[in-house]
């Protein structure tokens, strides 16, 4: 590729490093890795130590399903933000290194030698600088941000991109263990105890009587006595059908008044 040719070419700034907490991630990606969920490749294509000034690296990359993705890359020792020369390092006391530059794509731009020196590529040190130390900022909670495609005319006038923000992965909602525990469908009301089969308040369930009401086995359930349901009237037919009914029979015809006289003496004698 000419050298005009290559100034004119577009990439996509990346970003890859770790922090005090977390380990080696992609923390600046280009949108069409990010939209394919690839950001890990670009960590796992880069080797090597750091670079010396004014030195660049390269790697190739395939993409599933096809095609290949060129690098162009630096290798430097991580700064803690305006402390320029002071080593960061981890919380187990080892230096902390980044490694940034541009992914371009295409047969020819694939296999591209591309100088991302700072005196070559002014705009791209202070970008990914940037990113990094908004992640040292949160680290675990930090989502990757995301590049767009530039010229490397713009990298080499000294233009910085911005970034664009990441976004945090919002949790899918947690599945109902049931399907009583899912929620009504817009519209359909959840069913109610009368749906389910369920006594209402102040409906007695099986086996529950309201107050007042008598059980099984109370007297208040058994059917009422004959001598109760039928009174006088039943003692006088019981009389005439028992022992001596024939005589009752006469005193009744003789009289009524004695009847009913001997008929009560009877039943106050019971």
């Amino acid at each position: 590729m000419s050298r005009r040719g290559a100034r004119d070419a577009h990439c996509w700034p990346f970003l890859v490093g770790r922090g005090r907490v977390v380990g080696q991630r992609t923390l600046l990606v280009p949108r069409f890795l990010g939209e394919r969920n690839l950001s890990g490749l670009l960590r796992d294509a880069i080797t090597g130590s750091l670079t010396q000034e004014g030195e660049s690296r390269h790697a190739e990359a395939p993409l599933p399903g096809g095609g290949r993705i060129g690098l162009s890359y630096r290798i430097v020792q991580a700064s803690p933000p305006g402390a320029d020369g002071v080593v960061l390092r981890d919380r187990s006391g080892r230096p902390i290194e980044l490694a940034y530059g541009v992914v371009v794509t295409g047969g020819s731009g694939a296999r591209a030698r591309m100088s991302v020196a700072d005196a070559d590529l002014p705009g791209l040190r202070p970008m990914v600088l940037d990113v990094f130390a908004r992640f040292l900022e949160a680290e675990r909670a930090f989502p990757p941000a995301v590049s767009a495609r530039v010229t490397v005319a713009e990298l080499a006038a000294g233009t910085v991109p911005v970034p664009e923000p990441g976004r945090a992965a919002e949790p899918a909602p947690a599945a109902p263990d049931s399907a009583d525990d899912a929620p009504a469908e817009p519209g359909e009301a959840a069913p109610g105890p009368e749906a389910a089969g369920e006594p209402q308040d102040g409906e007695p369930q099986d086996g529950e009587l309201q107050d007042g009401e008598p059980q099984d086995g109370e007297n208040g359930a058994e059917e009422d006595a004959p001598e109760d349901r039928f009174g006088l009237v039943g003692r006088l037919v019981a009389l005439l059908r028992g022992p001596g009914g024939g005589l009752w029979a006469v005193v009744l015809l003789a009289g009524w008044p004695v009847a009913v006289v001997l008929a009560l003496v009877l039943i106050l004698k019971d």
